[in-house]
């Protein structure tokens, strides 16, 4: 069966390509089958021509084969390629097309290293955001310019500016104690405004340079709104007898407009519950000079940056409706758009006359923007992730992101384009955004995110993109040729590491089937909901005992145990299956390969996780007659969506039995695919690990691989905590940006079957290198003897076939300057002070270098 699919190349030109499908013989869904098969085209058939170009190739020539190079993970040719169109006299013709291929296209500065909820000052003057967490959260203000100088620190959040910039105000203390205060930004002190009698919840500045603030009585959670002028009494301004929130300024200052109803601000943060309170379905708009206050049927409301118009979402029998009112007159709200799919996230441009809003027409969240004279409206968005937050930084750039919560990314849509802004210009680690917020003349975008790729340390850097500075082609050369290094390192270091095994992991890979994996995934699909509460669970680990049994393994194991599903809930007998491929040198060393496999009560979880699943079994079956040095576990993990049951079941009864754990490769969501490329995130906590399946997924599969430091919220968090940063595994890319992810439409048809077996076979190669390679070396330690020699040591490796141990050491910015080799555990350094690092690993007598470093300091122990 001939199937034709557009692949989309980077360079916005499309090509036809053939796909090849050999199905499995189910007649009835033979059609089914196919349906599923056509998701993406392989990496092979997305590659570049293979016809070599002239030398008189252009330099359009040359680009177009650098981008099919690109969409095929070939980096290496075609960062090449990238170089020498940058070197060319075309190169400031191609430069935005090749900065957008390979990262920003403006310049970013850092502003903080660990920051959130950014604001910008009226004027664009300053910057405020908050650091720390919790209770200790506290507050920075930076002046906007070169440097990003530190101006304030406050021991409060909320902090707002006044017009002028020169100015901050914000509410300090809690309950009876809260109390508002004004700091001038060129003074170290701050004053507390009166205001005896009421507790703040909120302040904001009006363009008079009073104050306006939210505030209820002592002892109440009624909120309403006052104005606060120097050395006068408060002066309330709302009249409506429900709490008031969330209060806005229109530029010009005339209009105040606030939530009413719903939950009280006071009450937010105090754990005290909000039984009983219906949601919010009003807002009011008062004019400041006049006094008149105006409640208006809606939600969501947002201000137009400079016209004086009102953009917000209401609800009723006949659907959800985005209105537009004008303000001032007696102007009525228009509606402008109704529907009965769901829709959220309106916003406006600045000249009122367009409104953006988010519209669910199937499964994931599009845009479309509409005009104030009620047109029809024009779709912006056809991405099948979600496409949310938008933002006009002026009458005609919008600003909206795209993904799951975990892994956004910003784009900027203009003149019928979509362009990329952030990214951390690298080819391989992900950056995902979580906030972002332009300058009040949309010049400049702060976006905070984490550039590095680690998604678990708690701090998050804050940046400043530039949108009036490209990035130059001199800049772009240097981007382009430190990632050209930083691939042929990696291509190389796992060459190396792989040659000693790589003919034998070759023919092991080789085997795996696209139609075996299609086949679990069926079977699977067939018990619908997996979750530990309904009865798929049950027939689930029944296959897999079966499964894993037709394999050839003779002892799989049923890790029975009893669970809540839920807090208050009875308790359930679930279990993991286990097969046990024991090691041949050192069956003591044991390494995991884990997926779970339960789903989330409302769906069947055919990404989440049927897919790691079929992938696991895919890998056991094909190692079944492969023993490696070390014990192989094949873990199918249960009650995953209940809290990480059987991850921390397996851990805890593995810490019981003091088994020796040396490594853990855990796949999780590993069969969407959004466009052509068959691409997936290494999710690792060991760097050692990410290098491996990167160098597995390069020579032994057509999968793209990226990575991220991530483990949180998933099994392998209950690796990390029982043994350590020892965890490997692959995961979704974007990161959760499946629109099924957690949805009952999380069905197998969205599943693509040759990307589960890419996953497959860079599983079967990382472990068999894990399983057959020294693991990484304990007890590093160093004593410094003299002013020449320093002596260091270690545990011996726990494995039987070691050759010698690899010593290398050096300056922090050098720490591989020096080499030794020794064949015992311990080793005389020279040139070796206070403060030196020392990387150790051990190497066995087929040549593999252990898979990870052991590091240490001189003087540090």
């Amino acid at each position: 069966m001939r199937i034709a699919v557009f692949s989309h190349i980077p360079s916005t030109r499309y090509t036809v390509t053939a796909l090849s499908a050999n199905f499995l013989s189910r007649c009835a869904f033979a059609l089914f089958v196919a349906s599923a098969a056509i998701t993406t085209v392989s990496e092979a058939q997305a590659q570049a021509p293979a016809v070599p170009l002239s030398r008189n190739a252009t330099a359009e020539q040359r680009l177009e084969q650098a981008e099919f190079a690109w969409a095929a993970g070939d980096y290496v040719r075609a960062l090449t390629g990238l170089s020498t169109v940058l070197r060319s006299a075309d190169a400031e013709a191609f430069r935005e097309r090749i900065a957008l291929l390979t990262g920003e296209n403006w310049n970013t500065t850092l502003v903080a290293q660990n920051a959130r909820a950014p604001r910008w000052s009226a004027n664009g003057s300053h910057i405020a955001f908050e650091v720390g967490a919790g209770a200790a959260r506290t507050t920075q203000v930076v002046r906007a310019t070169e440097g990003f100088p530190v101006v304030a620190e406050i021991a409060a959040t909320g902090v707002v500016f006044s017009a002028d910039g020169a100015r901050v105000a914000y509410v300090t203390g809690r309950g009876n104690e809260a109390r508002v205060m004004v700091r001038s930004l060129g003074s170290e002190s701050a004053n507390t405004v009166a205001m005896p009698g009421l507790v703040p919840a909120q302040v904001i500045f009006a363009n008079d340079g009073s104050l306006l603030v939210i505030a209820a009585a002592t002892d109440s959670v009624l909120t309403r709104l006052y104005r606060v002028a120097p050395g006068a009494a408060p002066e309330r301004l709302s009249r409506v007898e429900e709490v008031v929130s969330d209060l806005q300024l229109t530029r010009d200052g005339q209009y105040a407009l606030y939530g009413v109803g719903g939950r009280s601000p006071l009450q937010i943060g105090t754990g005290r519950g909000f039984a009983g309170v219906p949601p919010r379905r009003q807002f009011a708009l008062l004019q400041l000079v006049t006094g008149v206050e105006r409640v208006i049927e809606g939600e969501s409301p947002v201000l137009s940056a400079g016209s004086g118009a009102v953009a917000f979402v209401s609800r009723d029998d006949a659907g959800t409706h985005v209105q537009h009112l004008v303000l001032g007159g007696n102007s009525t709200p228009r509606v402008v758009h109704s529907t009965t799919e769901p829709l959220s996230g309106v916003a406006i441009t600045p000249d009122g006359s367009r409104i953006t809003f988010q519209q669910m027409p199937r499964e994931d969240w599009e845009l479309y923007t509409v005009s104030a004279d009620s047109s029809a409206p024009e779709r912006v968005t056809r991405e099948i992730q979600h496409d949310l937050f938008p933002q006009w930084l002026d009458d005609t750039r919008l600003l909206a992101v795209m993904g799951e919560a975990r892994h956004r990314r910003s784009h900027l849509y203009t003149g019928g384009r979509r362009i990329r802004l952030f990214h951390n210009n690298t080819v391989r680690t992900i950056a995902p955004e979580y906030e972002w917020v332009p300058s009040p003349d949309g010049s400049r975008l702060l976006v905070v995110a984490e550039r590095d790729g680690d998604t678990v340390t708690p701090h998050r850097y804050l940046w400043c993109m530039d949108l009036t500075r490209e990035v130059t082609v001199a800049e772009l050369v240097q981007r382009v040729d430190d990632n050209l290094a930083a691939e042929r390192r990696l291509r190389a270091a796992g060459e190396r590491a792989f040659a000693p095994i790589s003919a034998e992991v070759r023919r092991a890979t080789s085997e795996v089937s696209t139609d075996r994996v299609y086949a679990y995934g069926f079977d699977l699909f067939q018990f619908d909901s997996k979750h530990i509460s309904q009865p798929g669970n049950a027939k689930a680990r029944e296959y897999l005992v079966n499964s894993y049994r037709s394999f050839g393994y003779s002892d799989v194991r049923v890790q029975e145990f009893e669970a809540r599903a839920a807090v208050n809930q009875p308790t359930i007998a679930t279990a993991n299956i286990l097969a046990v491929l024991p090691g041949t040198t050192h069956p003591e060393l044991v390494y995991v390969i884990s997926s779970h496999f339960d789903s989330r009560a409302q769906g069947p979880g055919a990404d989440d996780n049927t897919s790691g699943t079929s992938a696991l079994l895919e890998a056991a079956r094909v190692l079944a007659n492969r023993p490696q040095a070390a014990t192989i576990v094949f873990a199918s993990l249960t009650g995953e969506e209940s809290g990480l049951l059987g991850s921390r079941e397996f851990v805890r009864q593995a810490k019981a039995s003091d088994m020796q754990l040396a490594g853990v490769l855990n796949n999780d969501m590993v069969g969407w695919a959004n466009d052509q490329r068959l691409d997936n995130t290494i999710r690792y906590s060991n760097p050692g690990i990410r290098d491996i399946q990167h160098a597995a997924a390069m020579q032994f599969s057509n999968l793209i691989t990226y990575d991220a430091f991530y483990y949180k919220s998933t099994d392998a968090q209950a690796f990390y905590d029982g043994y350590g940063d020892v965890v490997g595994g692959i995961g979704s890319y974007p990161v959760l940006g499946n629109p099924h992810y957690h949805q009952p439409h999380d069905v197998l048809e969205t599943i693509n079957h040759q990307l589960v077996a890419e996953v497959a076979k860079t599983t079967v190669a990382s472990i068999m290198y894990l399983a057959s390679s020294p693991s990484r070396l304990t007890g590093l330690s160093s004593r410094v003897v003299n002013a020449t020699t320093t002596d260091v040591s270690w545990r011996a490796s726990p494995e039987k076939d070691i050759s010698h141990y690899v010593v290398q050491w050096g300056p922090e910015a050098e720490p591989m300057r020096y080499r030794q080799e020794v064949r015992v555990a311990r080793a005389q350094l020279s040139n070796a002070p206070a403060g030196t690092v020392v990387s150790v690993k051990a190497v066995n007598s087929k040549g593999l270098d252990g898979w990870d470093w052991a590091v240490s300091r001189v003087g540090a122990n």
